[in-house]
């Protein structure tokens, strides 16, 4: 599920796109409008040359659009988005709670609350396991 929409704007080039996507893909679509920096190296600080609005597609969205940190690279918020979307096969409600509960600050301090909720589905899984 799409939860980050990204609008980037290059000299007079714009990109949209919506996160999580392939991170192969990253460089083309950053190439299309003339950016020639890898994904880890473009922030959610805008810079005199780029130029990034994020706004949360669902709550989840929402919730990461809330709290990540100008510092955040494009990379750092699709790799968040892949994680939440491995994570929650069956839903994000209980993760867009979770999220927006936090003090997270930033996309790495996010990274760790889904941690924290990956680690305990998989505890509650484990624990019905009547192997």
């Amino acid at each position: 599920m799409k939860t980050v929409y990204a609008f980037i704007q290059h000299q007079r080039n714009s990109l949209a796109v919506d996160f999580p996507l392939n991170i192969h893909d990253m460089p083309d679509h950053l190439g299309s409008i003339g950016i020639r920096l890898p994904a880890s190296k473009v922030t959610v600080d805008n810079t005199e040359n780029v130029s990034v609005r994020l706004t949360g597609l669902n709550e989840v969205g929402k919730a990461i659009v809330g709290k990540v940190a100008g510092s955040d690279s494009l990379e750092d918020i699709n790799a968040l988005c892949q994680a939440i979307e491995r994570t929650c096969l069956y839903g994000y409600d209980d993760m867009a709670e979770r999220l927006a509960a936090s003090d997270a600050g930033c996309a790495r301090e996010l990274m760790a609350v889904v941690e924290q909720f990956t680690q305990a589905q998989q505890s509650q899984t484990m624990g019905e396991c009547q192997c």
